[in-house]
């Protein structure tokens, strides 16, 4: 179990802070998001719980820029469900003797999906709690969700070479 270090609260903080301003950003664009991607790179590289507490931190900051409601606590919950299931994709991916090339390209595919299912979680989720039917908050949200599934596919190739590649140097120096 890690503790909760000054040094590991700042990078959290920090990485929250740049995940709230990317999130105010791109919010003229609907759905098109650079922090699902930032959501998923961190799980393999801090590990699961400091990813949650990225994504809680983004979430519910952001949304007082955004909007606070009901949703922001649906926000989460879905985003910490999805990134469970990545955690354990991820386990799945990354065995046997792929070469590096096929394992981006596989993560890549997942990380797109991760954008799909993040939006039937959180759609079945919004559906249950205003007691709507729930094919119609999935109807509703279809391009929506497909948005963010091609953003995150686009925006996670991006930044998990970003992130390899700082991790590289700090083992290099």
């Amino acid at each position: 179990m890690k503790t909760f270090s000054i040094n590991r609260l700042t990078k959290v903080a920090m990485m929250a802070a740049l995940c709230v301003v990317l999130r105010q950003t791109f919010s003229v664009f609907p759905n098109v998001q650079p922090i699902t991607a930032i959501f998923l790179v961190l799980v393999p590289v801090w590990g699961l719980i400091d990813a949650i507490l990225v994504m809680a931190l983004t979430m519910l900051v952001s949304s007082f820029l955004l909007g606070l409601g009901p949703w922001v606590a649906l926000q989460i919950v879905s985003f910490a469900i999805m990134m469970l299931l990545w955690r354990v994709y991820l386990t799945l991916v990354t065995r046997g003797g792929k070469s590096d090339i096929i394992i981006l390209f596989v993560e890549t595919i997942g990380a797109g999906l991760v954008g799909i299912g993040y939006g039937i979680v959180i759609d079945s989720l919004s559906a249950f709690m205003f007691n709507m039917p729930w094919w119609s908050y999935v109807a509703a949200g279809f391009f929506f969700n497909l948005a963010h599934a091609l953003s995150t596919l686009i925006f996670f190739p991006l930044i998990t070479s970003f992130f390899r590649r700082l991790s590289h140097e700090k083992t290099i120096v």
